[in-house]
């Protein structure tokens, strides 16, 4: 084989001995090349765009779910946080579900609020939404500033004003019962 080469080499050095290369030939190789190459990278275009989609779309993923992690981990820092009554003692968290356990049964024995024509339940009612706001005021303020014997002796006062409050309710709302009762038993 090599003297194959030998011999062509030998025979046409003349034309392959040249000091000026073929323009048309590298220029067409050239053209080719780029028509090729442009193909290719409309290709290469598509699938680096999908690429591109596809990591943008995990990013937004993992920023999306970062942010739901961290949120649930401050909620739950925050109501955590938060004091109860049974919190800070277990007889005092004891005597707060004893009020809270009459309080519904108050309410209960009541039945509904907006059936109610009577002014001066309606002003009794309006009492107890006071009574509700002082509790909650109480509360953040125990919740900010910590536990205080007398943010503990107002709640606990809350409960007892409101359950006398719905104990009145109650007696005005059975006194047109009893007068009733007792114009019928009168005639």
């Amino acid at each position: 084989m090599s003297t194959d080469l030998e011999k062509y080499l030998k025979e046409n050095r003349k034309k392959l001995d040249v000091e000026t290369p073929d323009d048309k030939s590298i220029w067409e190789s050239i053209r080719i090349n780029i028509k090729n190459d442009r193909s290719i990278d409309q290709q290469d275009r598509g699938k680096i765009i999908l690429m591109r989609l596809r990591n943008i779309a995990a990013i937004v993923l993992i920023a999306l779910l970062a942010g739901y992690v961290i949120s649930d981990i401050v909620t739950d820092l925050t109501l955590n946080r938060r004091i109860t009554l049974a919190r800070i003692d277990g007889q005092l968290g004891a005597k707060e579900k004893e009020y809270i356990k009459l309080i519904r049964y108050k309410k209960q024995e009541i039945g509904s609020f907006e059936e109610i024509d009577n002014i001066i339940i309606k002003e009794l009612l309006e009492e107890v939404d006071n009574l509700d706001t002082i509790y909650n005021t109480v509360m953040d303020d125990m919740n900010k500033n910590g536990y205080n014997e007398k943010m503990v002796n107002t709640i606990f006062d809350t409960y007892e004003k409101k359950i006398r409050i719905l104990e009145l309710i109650i007696m005005e709302t059975n006194k047109p019962e009893n007068n009733e009762t007792d114009k019928k038993i009168a005639l």
